[in-house]
């Protein structure tokens, strides 16, 4: 066992939902996704309201290829924090793996909107552009995305 996981796995306070978080994040840090997600799943037994908890749940099930499970926790977390540019980046990510490159165009663009200088929502937008055969305006994305992360 990691020592950041054996750190958290020792920790006693069951019933906070802010300690089975860490002990997610550094079982994700780690890549054990199954025990991140459960202890995500405990932290949100606690905790159902907080968006960084369905967040982090979302990414550890894309982690584990459960797409349609991630779809749902970046869902829930954008009810609970409709602003954050990315959870609107991941959700349009796995809806790419999805095969839905409409939507996830769409959820980049909303990324967009809130922060306009994001290279990955640049970046999977000319992805999903590219899949919709949009290539002019994926081409942009693209280069948007490679201006953007060089700065």
């Amino acid at each position: 066992m990691h020592s950041r996981a054996a750190k958290a796995s020792t920790q006693l306070d069951s019933k906070n939902a802010k300690v089975w978080l860490e002990k997610g994040l550094n079982w994700a840090e780690d890549g054990f996704y199954n025990r991140a997600l459960t202890a995500y799943e405990h932290a949100i037994r606690l905790s159902p309201n907080e968006a960084t908890i369905w967040y982090h749940r979302g990414d550890a099930l894309a982690n584990l290829k459960r797409y349609q499970e991630a779809l749902f926790s970046f869902d829930r977390a954008l009810e609970l924090q409709p602003n954050d540019s990315s959870t609107w980046i991941f959700r349009g990510v796995v809806l790419l793996y999805l095969e839905k490159s409409q939507e996830a165009l769409e959820s980049c663009d909303r990324a967009l909107k809130i922060n306009p200088n994001d290279h990955e929502a640049w970046l999977f937008r000319g992805v999903a552009l590219q899949r919709l055969g949009q290539y002019k305006r994926a081409y942009y994305s693209f280069e948007q995305a490679t201006k953007l992360s060089q700065q």
